[in-house]
């Protein structure tokens, strides 16, 4: 596993490096996301991160690269509770938050 921001704050898992690469996302998006993100609760005891508009307006503020921090507001985190870096991905338009509701196709047979 790769360390990512501070050394021994966060882990990037085997999975959250791979979707990464899949989803384009830079480690730089991911660390502004995760230093200086909101939390909030999670499935499975994990938390998500989410960089705020307030907190993107103040990093613009404070002289950040504007294109990074409009990339940052649209990637979510998700960290189990010993800090690794489960998955990442890019917000779903329309939702804030990933919903627990299972696919309505799950089950249904094609012909």
């Amino acid at each position: 596993m790769m360390s990512i921001c501070e050394p021994e704050a966060f882990t990037l898992s085997n999975h959250a490096a791979a979707r990464m690469a899949q989803r384009g996302i830079r480690g730089a998006i991911l660390d502004l996301v995760l230093v200086h993100g909101t939390r909030a609760k999670a499935q499975h005891g994990c938390e998500e991160y989410i960089l705020s508009e307030r907190a993107a307006r103040h990093l613009e503020a404070a002289g950040y690269n504007g294109q990074t921090i409009a990339a940052a507001t649209k990637v979510r985190a998700i960290v189990d509770a010993e800090g690794r870096i489960v998955t990442c991905y890019h917000q779903s338009k329309g939702r804030l938050r990933p919903s627990g509701r299972k696919s309505h196709l799950r089950g249904v047979r094609h012909a």
